[in-house]
């Protein structure tokens, strides 16, 4: 026994296990000093105290942090933590979540932590730094790599070294735009000014030439360098070319970019023997390289219903590394992969024939739930000038997500928890309650104990100010359950 932690919980109620009292309050915030949580947590729950508590780190001398519940949901505290700084990106949930979700299942060594929806690699990265094994899928090429290189064993000084010596070298030797595909230039010559363009091209050939286009480190660094080299500031999600930012020469953002890796290197915590990390690249929608009843704690965020094109988002790396070569291949090779959120998205979905298997796929209780919102989102694009076809979104996204939800159960052991964070939409105005529609999914395919949680509130309309709002409040949710059976 020792004396309650004084606490504000983040989560709610996830980290009231923390006091000894019987009966905690419900709490706002969580704040807690590093030094109470090694006094008073076992030794198994130590390190996932030590993010839960918002502690970095590198942090020498273990001030006290706080971070607040609307933060859990975002990428903006990922700046403070070591390898998960080296690549950020604007969709995300914050390591802080994944940690107070780890220390309230109270997974360990042996366990497996899965995500369907591996994004930048937040959680796995995570769990291994926790002890924990992990799995991840992640369909977008440009994600997939950025994971790998952060989940990869820890590389040797000299390696990280290389990288940069090989990036500048190749800086100094220009490529010339002219052997970019006709929309790569078109495109990235809005971004850039062409001396740092032809200098970044000059890199990845470097890399080419000293067999380091592989290297999953070496393509986050030089990725990272290209978006430090841009002018062009992002609005809202997308890189607009008419809006300048301050771009930092290509040679100086090498510099910062492998000295912050070798500062993280050198302060990372010694991943622990039996934790094993691994990202497939594909659809979680079939995840048969995971064994039934194998997984002990899945924490997640899918995509959500509000129309942004993470293609588009991502247009300017994926026209670099050359993963397209114009909007149709983009949507080909990228967007054809992805779960159906985005208009940009549609080819192939959104015939009569496609549309009606996707709703031949879902219970009939969500499709009552579906049905009054795909016809007014009909109703709505016959009288816009835009003609947005939102109404076709409805029914792959929710099909999609139902098998990727029982992929889910198959994979989780009896009894163990699946938590996401996902937010609500408003298309044209109509509200779509995306986290409580899938909570009730959860249900309907064998789930105990689901419920659905408001985490953040965002307004009445997602971002950007020209999107029509919503009558009903919209918000990210957290979304969790348990798997049916005893552990």
């Amino acid at each position: 026994p020792c004396s309650p932690i004084e606490t504000k919980d983040e989560l709610g109620t996830d980290l009231e296990f923390l006091n000894s009292s019987p009966q905690p309050a419900r709490i706002q915030e969580f704040k807690v000093r590093p030094c109470q949580l090694l006094r008073c947590l076992p030794l198994r729950l130590t390190m996932s105290a030590k993010y839960c508590s918002g502690v970095q780190r590198s942090l020498p001398f273990f001030e006290e942090q706080t971070v607040s519940r609307q933060r859990l949901p975002t990428n903006t505290t990922t700046h403070m933590h070591p390898v998960h700084r080296w690549f950020n990106f604007i969709a995300g949930f914050s390591p802080e979540y994944v940690e107070g979700v780890c220390a309230k299942e109270r997974v360990g060594t042996g366990d497996l932590l899965l995500d369907p929806f591996a994004g930048c690699g937040t959680a796995p990265l995570v769990a291994i730094h926790n002890g924990l094994s992990a799995v991840g899928f992640e369909p977008h090429p440009m994600f997939f790599r950025i994971c790998q290189a952060k989940l990869a064993p820890p590389v040797l000084p000299e390696h990280i070294a290389r990288i940069g010596v090989v990036l500048q070298s190749g800086l100094t030797r220009p490529c010339a735009i002219e052997k970019l595909a006709p929309a790569q230039r078109a495109f990235l010559t809005q971004l850039f000014s062409r001396d740092a363009l032809e200098a970044l091209l000059g890199a990845r050939e470097a890399f080419r030439a000293h067999d380091l286009i592989d290297d999953h480190l070496a393509f986050l660094v030089l990725s990272k360098v290209v978006e430090k080299s841009s002018h062009s500031q992002t609005d809202g999600i997308y890189k607009a070319p008419t809006t300048r930012k301050t771009a930092i020469a290509p040679a100086s953002a090498c510099d910062s970019i492998i000295r912050e890796i070798q500062r993280d290197l050198a302060v990372a915590p010694k991943r622990a023997s039996s934790a094993r990390a691994g990202i497939i690249q594909g659809s979680s929608e079939s995840m048969k390289q995971v064994e039934t009843a194998s997984v002990s704690l899945i924490v997640t965020s899918p995509p959500y219903l509000n129309n942004f094109d993470y293609a588009e988002m991502t247009r300017m790396l994926l026209y670099f590394w050359d993963f397209a070569d114009s909007w149709s291949s983009i949507t080909d090779r990228v967007r054809a992969k992805l779960v159906v959120n985005t208009t940009t998205a549609l080819k192939g979905h959104k015939g009569y024939k496609e549309q009606e298997d996707y709703r031949a796929r879902l219970p009939k209780t969500v499709l009552a739930q579906l049905e009054p919102i795909v016809e007014e989102l009909r109703r709505e694009r016959a009288v816009r000038a835009g003609k947005k076809e939102y109404d076709f979104l409805v029914y792959p996204y929710f099909a999609q997500m139902l098998t990727i939800l029982e992929e889910c159960s198959r994979t989780l052991r009896p009894a163990a928890p699946i938590r996401m964070m996902v937010a609500d939409a408003a298309l044209y105005g109509i509200h779509i309650p995306t986290p409580q529609i899938l909570c009730g999914m959860l249900t309907l395919i064998g789930f105990e104990q689901a419920e659905c949680s408001l985490v953040r509130s965002r307004g009445h309309r997602w971002t950007l100010e020209k999107r029509q709002g919503s009558q009903t409040g919209l918000g990210e949710y957290e979304v969790k359950a348990r798997r049916a059976g005893v552990a």
